[in-house]
């Protein structure tokens, strides 16, 4: 029996040491693991929480804020009315429609509409006679297509000619299945987008007034409502509306413009500076209008420096110096302005120059005269880079 028990013994001590054993070697694997970061418990009754993110916001379906345009966007229209697919937008502005299928075809294609066109052939000529009953063609003739007609229509208005409603009055050549316009003269039209607003996701409503020395005078402001058409627009209706006036708010130079106390008889006064159209005319100089801040009545407008404010040779850049000071000492504020230009006459794109003017007040008359000794003298002597270099230099011409 005592041998029995001392076996079991010796088993149960060998027992023990493999068990330790084997507790040692699991120990030692553990170490050689990398360490973990131990994740904080959640809170009771609480699922696992996501990032929240912010709800867009989404505006109803079918409604839209509708908006005033800012002064660059109705500059951009304007140059989109008058320049725009080669000069072929502003004749959907020379008639009154409501629907577009109603526009006058004969204002829209009047000088081909931007669209390229090729002289007739001498049967074409010969039909074109014998249609209208002359013996010889007196003016200038457009031809178009068809084809180039339906491609225009469809782009602008998205319709063809045959879902036109007003007579187009072309004389058709069947055989050509071309179209015909004899004129000698054109209707183009320039017009300036005084206000406008975004009334739907895609759909636009500009005022226009047309320039007053227009080659159609008698052309009312009016109306034009557009839809985006991809990186297009087409036309909606166009209505004349007598009340909408001529604005040059849409060419104010904002960094240029300033509200200033001139003094008697002018006072408190906004001063404004006005870019050139030159969706119009690309040699047009910048203008300058002296403000009334309350009603936005125009006071004055200083002279220009050229005969109807034309360039030659050259275009307006910027203007880089505006200040207001007694130059001439006589205790009434002068303007005087520094403006850059580039050329335009066989130079480069870097080939530019500046000049100063110089306004004189004379409270006295109410007005603003150009100080010509002064601005001579600081010009041709190349005084005219900073206000003050012109002031340290402005009295040297004698002039007094």
């Amino acid at each position: 029996m005592k041998i029995i028990k001392r076996r079991k013994l010796a088993w149960i001590v060998i027992a023990c040491g493999l068990i330790l054993l084997a507790g040692c070697g699991k120990k030692d694997d553990i170490s050689e693991e990398p360490e973990t970061t131990e994740q904080p418990e959640p809170p009771e009754n609480s699922e696992k929480q996501q990032p929240e993110e912010e709800p867009e916001e989404e505006e109803p379906a079918g409604e839209f804020a509708e908006r005033d345009l800012t002064n660059e966007e109705l500059r951009e229209f304007t140059k989109w009315i008058n320049q725009g697919s080669n000069y072929g937008n502003y004749g959907f502005l020379l008639s009154e429609y409501t629907r577009p299928e109603d526009a006058d075809l004969t204002q829209v294609f009047y000088n081909g509409a931007g669209l390229e066109t090729v002289q007739m052939s001498e049967e074409e000529t010969t039909a074109y006679l014998q249609i209208i009953g002359d013996e010889e063609i007196y003016t200038d003739c457009t031809r178009l297509t068809t084809d180039q007609i339906n491609e225009f229509l469809e782009k602008k208005l998205g319709l063809h000619l045959e879902d036109m409603t007003k007579e187009f009055t072309w004389v058709y050549l069947p055989d050509s299945d071309a179209y015909v316009w004899q004129h000698g003269d054109t209707n183009y039209t320039n017009f300036t987008c005084v206000s406008g607003r975004q009334t739907g996701a895609d759909t636009y409503e500009l005022e226009c007034v047309p320039e007053e020395n227009s080659d159609m005078p008698l052309t009312p402001s009016c109306r034009v409502t557009l839809k985006k058409n991809g990186g297009d627009y087409q036309f909606l209706s166009n209505i004349y509306t007598a009340g909408v006036e001529y604005s040059k708010d849409i060419w104010k130079i904002e960094d240029q413009s300033f509200h200033v106390d001139l003094g008697a008889p002018w006072g408190d006064v906004y001063f404004v500076s006005y870019e050139p159209d030159k969706s119009a005319y690309g040699n047009l100089d910048v203008t300058f209008s002296i403000i009334k801040p309350s009603d936005g009545a125009e006071l004055f407008s200083l002279p220009p420096v050229v005969e109807e404010n034309y360039l030659r040779n050259e275009r307006f850049n910027q203007i880089l110096a505006i200040s207001f000071k007694d130059y001439d000492e006589d205790g009434d504020l002068d303007i005087i302005i520094i403006i850059e230009y580039q050329m335009t006459i066989h130079t480069e794109e870097t080939d530019k120059r500046q000049e100063v003017r110089i306004y004189r007040n004379r409270s006295e008359e109410g007005d603003f005269v150009l100080d010509w000794a002064r601005m001579d003298y600081l010009n041709i002597n190349g005084r005219n880079h900073s206000i003050e270099e012109v002031m340290a230099h402005i009295n040297e011409s004698g002039s007094e």
